[in-house]
């Protein structure tokens, strides 16, 4: 009973010391984080692609020559779902945005599928109908650099870890 009073005393006394060290200041000094017009516009309409989710699947389809991608509920997946291609399917008739590719491999076991890799990415600018340069991609996923290509049409982001490889598709 003794150590309950004693811890209750204790931290009454923490909460009453420690208080004149809160946060102060008045909100409405915040002037240095307010979104500028321009911010907010491209917040509320972020970036997309030319063409609808249900385009894009029917492009992904037609330009899928070898059969290497197989429809899923998130996306497409090849048929080792070694490679998984994701984006937002929750209204076809709404403009494609960014896009990820998930590869189940590690940088160090890349080149066991990267005639695969490249066909995939392949299928995937072909249906978006953008400009792409797989050469500087894969250079810069072997290099270990952030952003993976840039183009007039597309940004791709790569993140590479122990045990995959993540790539971010971003219209631009």
């Amino acid at each position: 009973m003794n150590k309950k009073y004693a811890c209750l005393i204790l931290g009454i006394l923490l909460l009453t010391a420690c208080s004149p060290y809160g946060i102060t200041g008045n909100p409405e000094d915040a002037s240095d984080t307010e979104s500028t017009p321009e911010e907010i516009t491209s917040m509320e309409n972020p970036p997309t692609f030319s063409i609808t989710v249900e385009e894009f699947e029917k492009e992904i389809v037609n330009n899928d020559n070898q059969r290497l991608l197989i429809k899923t509920e998130s996306g497409f997946n090849t048929k080792d779902n070694k490679i998984q291609l994701t984006y937002d399917l929750t209204d076809e008739k709404k403009k494609l945005a960014d896009l990820f590719l998930f590869v189940e491999e590690s940088k160090e076991d890349f080149p066991t599928i990267e005639k695969k890799f490249t066909a995939v990415l392949e299928v995937i600018f072909q249906s978006l109908d953008a400009s792409y340069d797989i050469s500087e991609l894969k250079a810069n996923l072997k290099g270990n650099d952030f952003l993976g290509m840039d183009t007039d049409d597309v940004s791709v982001s790569i993140t590479n870890n122990s045990t995959n490889i993540q790539l971010a598709i971003i219209p631009k």
